[in-house]
């Protein structure tokens, strides 16, 4: 019966340990030639489609449109860790900033940014990137 309840209780008390360092955690920042509210929807989509594990980690978001931004995120089980979140602001009519910060790890990685920034430029939910990149050096 212990080793059940450690079982339930660990994943709970990590949650709050976890997350998005505002210091380390991949970023990615980007601007794409479509309307704030397209955005905002290819951002759900693919939270929905890739970060949220069939539901096990709740997406949520919120919209200001007077002041034409969003913001969606994954959180954990209690809700008050982010493991990865996208910041939108509008930047006119048919332009829109996105930032986007995962965790870093599983799901959450610099991996998932590249392919949520094809997602924002071509409109289909992937969670993997296809485009050829330039190796680093």
């Amino acid at each position: 019966m212990k080793r059940h309840w450690f079982t339930l209780i660990c994943p709970i008390l990590l949650s709050g340990c976890l997350g998005i360092n505002p210091t380390s955690s991949p970023k990615d920042s980007f601007t794409v030639p479509v309307s704030f509210q397209e955005v905002f929807a290819r951002a759900q989509a693919q939270a929905k489609e890739c970060w949220s594990a069939d539901g096990e980690f709740p997406v949520k978001s919120s919209i200001d449109q007077a002041s034409g931004s969003a913001r969606v995120w994954v959180t954990g089980v209690l809700g008050s860790t982010h493991y990865a979140q996208v910041d939108i602001r509008s930047l006119g009519e048919r332009n829109t900033e996105v930032v986007a910060t995962v965790m870093g790890v599983n799901m959450w990685s610099r991996a998932s940014l590249s392919a949520l920034h094809e997602v924002m430029q071509f409109g289909v939910p992937t969670c993997s990137s296809y485009m050829p990149r330039a190796v680093p050096r």
